[in-house]
């Protein structure tokens, strides 16, 4: 077949070591290529995808000038990647999980063109380069390799928009030349526990918004060190919107430095910390959208946040005082407000000045409310018992009809035992899907039941719906006439068990209906269009894969 352009294999099974190709070839995918070593005829190939393969890569690169991109993961063999020196136009490398790769050949940090290179979960690879000059790189990616513990110097600028992620790697410190990485806009260190120093200059790179370093204990008073080099005026202050440094024995001090030194921070994970108290200060966090507090076990109070905040996660924060408590439930209130908060119970009652307070008690197993006009502009709280530590899905239906967005089937929260979430349902939706909501109501001008259930099988003991009343008028929602009744987490109810069981097996029944119908469309039929999508299909999903396993 001398004129074969495009080969792809699946499946195969052949007992043939030695592989005749066309020369002509240009895209080569075979999951399970039988051999040891790539046919040295293929000169016009653009394109490997080789994965699963016992290659060894013995041989260099040198008759594939026109090869734009490599994907090697899961060959076990390769031990040593060769010199591409003569592959000048590759943009592409992936070499995931090659458990035994140890090293690279220097070539690879002068390739020009190169804008992706992964090689995550290589276990024996202790390090990649000495020095790097690659000015179109976007993403560079050695998650999970656990014995790597040197990054390459930097040579000349790279301001290419950059995302780097060095997760659960043996880094200790990064070079000084890393100033030179001016594109560079992700940085993810998590659980790099060995890292004990960030230089002050990370923070002044000018597109540098989202950096992770939850995990990283020996990094605990970093931000002290340098406070007084940060600048923290627009113009020329760190333009950090996104940090994540949780599990890092954080004190009331370095929470402060941190408020102080980045007033651009939309979105704040300081979980699994030992800090007392939140700063005042973050009142001037004008920018700040989520803040996750979640699992600080000495944390007491907490001052009224700014207008901007959407989420708060306080799970597991048992010492909570009572005024903070208060204040959480009274934030939600405030009508300039769209939040979501998941906070202890500690025998909290949701309080007497939402409009609707009611028991799940006997047999509801939905939320259920009128409303006609337009969709009221609510806010729900669930209290939830004993359960174990899962993600909670809100699955919303007007008329028994469901109208989740149709991204997003239903609304997703981690929650715990004894736990109370609360939140805004204007959060849930985009501007242009609550339009659709209010058509729903609307339509017919007349009375719409509104159902949110707990997925899958959860009951809470208590639920409660706040009208906001600048919003809504109570004239247009009403709630089903129950009595209420107070009811301590995790008293005995014999009645309320025994529904509950029969709630449970009639949740389960409806989940087991929607998972049937998400294999069935898995099992589906794909047809592909081109065959380099196909690659790229394949890629993403084992990409997905590893986000899964570290979720």
């Amino acid at each position: 077949m001398k004129k074969l352009r495009i080969l792809i294999l699946r499946n195969t099974n052949l007992s043939c070591r030695t592989i005749l190709l066309p020369e002509q070839l240009r895209l080569l995918d075979w999951k399970g290529y039988p051999s040891k070593s790539i046919p040295s005829n293929l000169k016009k190939i653009v394109a490997f995808s080789l994965r699963h393969s016992p290659l060894t890569l013995e041989n260099s690169f040198q008759n594939f000038e026109h090869l734009t991109y490599m994907n090697f993961s899961h060959c076990e063999s390769i031990t040593h990647f060769p010199s591409v020196s003569k592959t000048r136009s590759l943009r592409k490398l992936i070499l995931n999980g090659c458990k035994n790769l140890v090293s690279f050949d220097e070539s690879v940090g002068d390739l020009p063109n190169l804008t992706y290179l992964r090689a995550s979960k290589c276990p024996k690879l202790r390090k990649f380069l000495s020095r790097i000059c690659l000015p179109s790189l976007e993403h560079l990616s050695f998650n999970w390799c656990t014995s790597l513990g040197l990054f390459p110097d930097i040579v000349g600028k790279m301001d290419k928009p950059l995302k780097i992620c060095l997760k659960a790697t043996a880094i200790e410190e990064l070079p000084d030349s890393f100033f030179d990485l001016v594109g560079l806009r992700y940085l993810d260190l998590t659980s790099c526990e060995k890292l004990g120093f960030l230089p002050s200059s990370l923070f002044m790179l000018p597109n540098l918004v989202t950096l992770k370093v939850g995990g990283c204990p020996q990094l605990g008073g970093a931000f002290a060190r340098f406070r007084g080099s940060l600048s923290t005026t627009a113009e020329s202050g760190p333009s950090l919107e996104t940090l994540h440094f949780s599990h890092a024995s954080l004190c009331d001090e370095d929470l402060h430095v941190i408020m102080q030194s980045f007033p651009n921070l939309e979105v704040l994970n300081v979980s699994s910390n030992n800090f007392v108290s939140i700063p005042a200060c973050v009142q001037e966090s004008s920018y700040l959208t989520s803040l996750d507090l979640s699992c600080c076990l000495k944390l007491q109070e907490i001052p009224e946040l700014p207008s901007s905040v959407r989420k708060v996660d306080v799970r597991h924060c048992n010492s909570l005082s009572a005024n903070t408590t208060s204040m959480l439930w009274s934030q939600v209130r405030r009508e300039i407000n769209k939040l979501q908060v998941v906070m202890p119970t500690s025998n909290t009652k949701i309080p007497e000045w939402w409009d609707d307070r009611t028991s799940w008690k006997y047999y509801s197993q939905d939320l259920n409310f009128e409303a006609r006009g337009k969709f009221p502009v609510v806010a729900l709280a669930f209290v939830f018992g004993e359960m174990n530590y899962q993600s909670v899905g809100l699955h919303l239906s007007i008329e028994s009809g469901d109208v989740n967005s149709a991204y997003q089937p239903s609304h997703n929260f981690t929650v715990a035992e004894n736990h109370v979430l609360l939140c805004d349902l204007r959060l849930w939706f985009s501007d242009e899907e609550w339009k659709r909501l209010d058509a729903h109501v609307e339509h017919g001008n007349t009375w719409k039941t509104v159902k949110v259930r707990c997925v899958p099988g959860i009951i809470p003991f208590h639920w409660g719906v706040y009208v906001y009343k600048k919003e809504t008028s109570m004239k247009d929602i009403q709630f089903q006439k129950e009595e209420w009744e107070d009811v301590p987490c995790g008293a005995g109810r014999s009645n309320w068990k025994k529904s509950a069981v029969e709630l449970a097996i009639a949740c389960f029944s409806e989940s087991l209906k929607t998972v049937v119908k998400k294999l069935k469309r898995l099992m589906a039929p794909r047809e592909e269009e081109q065959s380099f999508c196909l690659m790229q299909q394949d890629e993403d999903e084992e990409e997905e894969g590893e986000s899964d396993m570290e979720a």
